[in-house]
């Protein structure tokens, strides 16, 4: 049993943050199946990792193994919604404010809500 122990330390931390963020998701899909919902299942599994990591349930070590090859190739992703961007360039021409006004505000509310968040968060575990 002896050869099998190095191979399992070294799988280990990969098949924990895999898990971790499978199961996130599965989580979240069931929930929006059993309540019917409209809110998409990949975000509500990402504001529940969110949660997690910010109550220290989850270290951010744990799923870094599986997280930043993901990260590498996150790019990829991108290439189709290039090329429906360019396919629907007559569209975004003619409503360029309402969408530069969605661009700008979208974000900035998102990361206002984030930052704001967090500091609950981090003001907690300071008190603590």
């Amino acid at each position: 049993m002896a050869p099998r122990t190095p191979v399992l330390k070294k799988i280990f931390p990969y098949l924990l943050s895999c898990c971790l963020i499978l199961g996130c998701l599965a989580i979240a899909k069931i929930i929006m199946h059993w309540l019917q919902g409209s809110f998409p299942a990949p975000l509500l599994a990402m504001l529940m990792l969110l949660t997690l990591l910010l109550t220290n349930v989850v270290k951010e070590h744990h799923l870094t193994p599986c997280a930043k090859p993901l990260l590498n190739v996150m790019p990829l992703f991108f290439i189709p919604a290039g090329v429906g961007f360019i396919e629907h360039l007559e569209i975004i021409t003619l409503q360029w404010q309402f969408l530069s006004a969605v661009f700008i505000l979208v974000p900035l509310t998102s990361l206002l809500l984030i930052a704001t968040v967090i500091s609950v968060f981090k003001g907690r575990v300071e008190h603590d």
